[in-house]
């Protein structure tokens, strides 16, 4: 018996660099992990779209935790909700959103920041595939 891979069977990944905003569709997950990683500080923006590129996109403002790491030590943050979340400098900081969170007729959610980028965890695939056979997250 051959064991299950996590890409594929558990999540799905993407990237978006700091100059180069990319939109995830949750379509076919139970939700998302944002992963903030190159932050110098300052707070990163997550938004919700209705469309892969163009249509409408607004501030998800449903947030009130996540979590920052220095020296491996995670540290929770908790606020009222936002859209917006506080990097460290030098360190990670991840944010979970369910994908019932965001508004009726938006499926695709987006993350900015000055001077992070940022890796997609998408949780709960509807659809297992093998890695290979992955849908492209951005479609």
């Amino acid at each position: 018996m051959s064991a299950r891979e996590g890409l594929g069977d558990l999540f799905n990944l993407t990237t978006s660099a700091t100059t180069a905003k990319v939109r995830a569709n949750l379509k076919n997950a139970t939700g998302i992990t944002i992963a903030l990683i190159g932050a110098t500080s300052g707070a990163a923006t997550i938004r919700e779209a209705n469309a892969a590129s163009g249509g409408t996109e607004q501030d998800l403002a449903v947030i009130t935790k996540y979590y920052t790491q220095v020296n491996g030590v995670w540290t929770k943050v908790t606020q009222v909700a936002a859209a917006t979340v506080t990097a460290v400098a030098g360190g990670l900081l991840a944010v979970y959103i369910p994908a019932v969170a965001l508004s009726d007729g938006f499926q695709y959610i987006c993350a900015t920041h000055a001077s992070g980028s940022f890796v997609y965890v998408i949780h709960g695939l509807e659809v297992k595939r093998d890695p290979v056979n992955l849908v492209d997250l951005r479609a």
